[in-house]
């Protein structure tokens, strides 16, 4: 069973699907059991949601752009 450190460690690869599928069903059954974990992947989900909409709407010079992503998906939720 994955704990909650576990599951906020996978939110993004789970989020982009990139997880296998045992790590899935894991993930998933924690969910089922943890209120506090679900709202955190809601919130996420939001966040990113959000993040992503803004990026597309707003003139970001490029360089600054692929910066952004790259610290983005190098930190996921680990900091």
């Amino acid at each position: 069973m994955i704990c909650c450190k576990e599951c906020l460690d996978l939110l993004y690869d789970y989020l982009e699907g990139d997880l296998d599928q045992e790590t899935t069903k894991s993930l998933e059954e924690h969910f089922q059991d943890c209120p506090p974990c679900i709202s955190f992947l809601n919130t996420y989900k939001s966040t990113t949601k959000i993040c992503r909409n803004t990026l597309n709407q707003v003139e970001i010079p490029e360089a600054i752009r692929e910066t952004l992503l790259k610290v983005l998906k190098d930190h996921k939720v680990d900091n």
